[in-house]
């Protein structure tokens, strides 16, 4: 698969720049492959695991690997967008030539394509309009998934060999390189940070208010002037932009769940390639020398931010923009306008770009908590749930076995509302819970079921994956469907008598069943089938456990099991 010649002065990247091309996958590993082969003593490239169309997932590294400081660089994760691949390669090779040498201080790493399913379905022209390269990767993976909507469900081989390696790796900062596209404006590179609000604690502030601003400055000052992502509020951004949400689905999201400060690159589709990928490549340089100058301020912030976050109580587990927060941002973009359609007959956009302009708009960028959950000493998770486990064990979390079958008094959540997407959506039926209560109740348990404390570094990734109500937790992805399923019913004609029986017997819950019926014909009239399966629900023939959440906590203050 490597046996290509290295003696070359040019990587396949460089050459394939200068003819508007971008490397296929295995260019890009034989490139890495040969800086690797030429400085064994400060790179290495490694397989880190296996990709859904089988073939392997590399992790070239430069510098040492005891360095405290670590960054973490993932590319083509959308094959169609490739700055990255380019510029990385260029980048990697330009801090080996460089006569100071590497940073003896860092360690970087650098995934050379990610999605590589997509990448080797190459392509001419999938994402319409894009100025080069001139042949490219597809957006979906070899099962067709978005790989940067799978970082927690892992539906793919790809991303739980990436939870694993992330989780190893444990990078400080993280960047995933992007090519957008949208509207049109001048910079030719904007950048979607860690939401600060999201990332919360200490950290989140910090971005904002030091190291955010620092990131533009300097890539202003090196002569690519950067803007925030430009998700647009209406049909252009004359109207305002709001920050995009990196929700734990998306690779920036899932590593705030590390406490890892994310960054994606966005570098716009109508601009030329070798521009994207030269801002692509001048952003990761800003970045690793303020990273350089700021290193023992991350440390010290990410260590605060996992203790603060242990001390908490509650926890938020879902955002929402604040929309009574309106900042202003310098927009350097094009002017828009209308004009009658050849094609539709209708009328239709266009950006002027002889008429650039630079003028204040409108910018959201401030989210506040939408749902938040009780912090426990410790989630109870049934080995049932294998690929539950497996994905906790993918990110390095740590459990207890427990020794033999007992019963033992948890906080028990039930289900009350939720519903579920008509329509698939990355293999799924999203479900949004939207109402729980919790109360505590034995539960039986058995031998090798897990016992897993909150007091380890994955802690937040514990309460926003298993979290019923987590915008991106478990629940949410439909690996619990089956608990929420009612499994014994009854024949109506059989149970009639019965439910005589129980109101006769039992003057209360006559009160109770008739307070019911009156409060449905209000609204609905409860129908027979309803009517007895309301008092079939409080008989002991119920076997009470659909809708419960099948995942059991330790409230703070009480004793974990079997803890020594």
């Amino acid at each position: 698969m490597f046996a290509l010649c290295f003696a070359t002065p040019q990587t396949h990247a460089q050459r394939g720049l200068e003819a508007n091309a971008t490397p296929t996958w295995s260019e890009a590993i034989a490139d890495y492959s040969a800086l690797a082969t030429s400085h064994p003593e400060r790179t290495s490239l490694e397989v880190f695991g296996t990709s859904d169309v089988g073939r392997p997932l590399h992790l070239f590294t430069l510098g040492p690997d005891s360095a405290a400081l670590r960054i973490l660089v993932n590319n083509a994760i959308h094959p169609g967008e490739p700055c990255g691949v380019n510029a990385c390669i260029a980048w990697a090779r330009a801090l080996l030539a460089a006569p100071e040498g590497l940073p003896a201080d860092v360690c970087i790493g650098i995934v050379p394509m990610y999605n590589i399913g997509g990448g080797l379905r190459r392509n001419c022209c999938t994402r319409a309009n894009q100025q080069g390269p001139e042949e490219y990767g597809f957006r979906g993976n070899a099962r067709n998934l978005d790989l940067n909507r799978d970082f927690i469900k892992c539906d793919s081989r790809n991303a739980l060999s990436f939870n694993k390696m992330f989780t190893e790796f444990a990078p400080d900062i993280f960047v995933d390189t992007h090519t957008s596209n949208g509207a049109d404006y001048q910079p030719v590179l904007t950048l979607i940070s860690t939401q600060p609000d999201k990332l919360g604690g200490s950290l989140g502030p910090w971005i904002e208010g030091t190291f955010n601003p620092l990131l533009y400055a300097g890539m202003d000052a090196a002569g690519h002037p950067m803007i925030p992502y430009v998700n647009s509020m209406g049909a252009t951004p004359d109207e305002g932009i709001v920050d995009f949400l990196e929700t734990p689905r998306y690779s920036t999201g899932y590593g705030a769940l590390h406490h890892a400060i994310g960054y994606t690159t966005e570098a716009h589709m109508l601009k030329p390639f070798p521009e994207r990928v030269a801002a692509t490549q001048q952003f990761l340089d800003v970045l690793l020398n303020l990273a350089q100058e700021h290193a023992e301020t991350i440390h010290s912030l990410r260590t605060k931010q996992h203790t603060d976050f242990l001390g908490l109580d509650v926890a938020p587990i879902a955002w929402a923009v604040d929309t009574t927060a309106i900042d202003s941002l310098n927009f350097p973009g094009y002017t828009a306008r209308y004009e009658w359609s050849n094609v539709t007959g209708e009328r239709r956009l266009k950006y002027d770009r002889d008429a650039p302009y630079l003028k204040s708009i409108p910018h959201l960028h401030t989210f506040k908590p939408s749902r938040t959950a009780p912090v426990p000493a410790a989630f109870v998770v049934p080995q049932a749930w294998r690929h539950v486990i497996e994905r906790l064990e993918a990110n390095g979390v740590t459990s207890k076995e427990v020794p033999a079958d007992t019963s033992w008094t948890l906080e028990v959540t039930s289900i009350l509302r939720h519903a579920a997407s008509g329509r698939p959506y990355e293999g799924h039926h999203y479900r949004s819970v939207e109402e729980v209560s919790r109360q505590m109740e034995p539960v039986q348990l058995f031998a090798g079921d897990r016992i897993i404390p909150l007091d380890q570094p994955a802690a937040r990734y514990l309460m926003e994956t298993l979290s019923p109500q987590g915008v991106d937790a478990f629940m949410a992805w439909n690996f619990f469907d089956s608990a929420l399923q009612q499994k014994e019913y009854f024949s109506s004609y059989v149970f009639e008598e019965t439910a005589e029986a129980m109101l006769s017997q039992d003057p209360q819950l006559k009160l109770a069943f008739e307070a019911a019926k009156a409060d449905a014909a209000s609204d609905k009239p409860m129908s027979p089938r309803q009517q007895l399966d309301w008092i079939y629900k409080r008989s002991p023939h119920y076997e009470e456990t659909d809708a419960r959440y099948p995942i059991y906590a330790v409230p703070k203050g009480q004793p974990i099991p079997f803890d020594e």
